[in-house]
């Protein structure tokens, strides 16, 4: 086990994921699939120092070690990955609904998803559990507990104090500071910011998304229906190897 005192931690998380998957009980395996398509971007999108943890559900689970460097420094690369998270986020969420052919609910319901971000800076033990690198301490505790907030949005970027100080401005953006209590860590100043300013009713500027061909949207169709028989068959697990996760 090795210690990594300046370390940048982040969770991308997919909000209105439980709502979805239980409104969309009867199409419950394109929802599956539509929830692991969306995770994929989000850690195809991600770039050094970011590295896979794990996947969590409806989240990605990031960490940012310094390595040497200034945490300063890393905080910066992370900071200017955020917004791309969103912008592709939600560039996958239209090319999926151009892709739709399906009127089941999950596939007519894809934009209810949003995505929140939370971001910590602290101490963490890594520990090598097979192939796989684990993450341990109290700042790993917290920065799960972030997404367990009293913020009333569920498109946002929420920073701890110690996270704020390495990133300093976010963009122009004006945080919301509001003190959070968090079970089994007491109370912690956070900033909330807002990214619709930039991203507002976000529309694929033309030429982003290719204009889908009838072939793309029969093998998209192929493949949730395919994959949805198989799930019906009980022979297959939702998820799979994704490139982003440690080898």
């Amino acid at each position: 086990m090795r210690t990594s005192p300046n370390t940048i931690l982040l969770i991308a998380d997919i909000s209105g994921y439980t709502r979805f998957m239980k409104q969309h009980a009867i199409a419950i395996s394109h929802a599956k699939q539509i929830i692991v398509r969306l995770l994929t971007v989000l850690m195809k999108t991600a770039q050094p120092p970011l590295k896979v943890v794990e996947l969590e559900g409806d989240a990605v689970f990031f960490y940012a070690p310094s390595n040497g460097s200034a945490l300063e420094v890393v905080a910066q690369k992370v900071k200017n990955q955020l917004l791309e998270f969103f912008a592709a986020f939600r560039k996958e969420l239209h090319a999926i609904d151009s892709l739709r052919t399906c009127a089941c609910d999950a596939c007519t319901h894809i934009h209810d998803l949003q995505l929140k971000q939370v971001v910590h800076a602290g101490v963490v033990e890594v520990d090598r559990i097979g192939r796989f690198e684990k993450l341990f301490g109290l700042d790993v505790i917290l920065v799960h507990r972030m997404l367990k907030n009293s913020v009333q949005a569920n498109e946002y970027v929420m920073m701890s104090e110690p996270a704020y100080t390495r990133v300093g401005d976010f963009f122009g953006l004006t945080p919301q500071r509001s003190k959070e209590i968090f079970e089994g860590v007491g109370e912690v100043e956070t900033l909330v910011f807002y990214p619709h300013a930039f991203f507002h009713h976000y529309q694929a500027p033309a030429g982003e998304v290719p204009k889908v061909s009838p072939l793309e949207k029969w093998k998209w169709r192929w493949e949730i229906s395919y994959k949805a028989l198989l799930d019906w068959l009980a022979l297959r697990k939702i998820g799979g190897e994704f490139d982003g996760l440690p080898r």
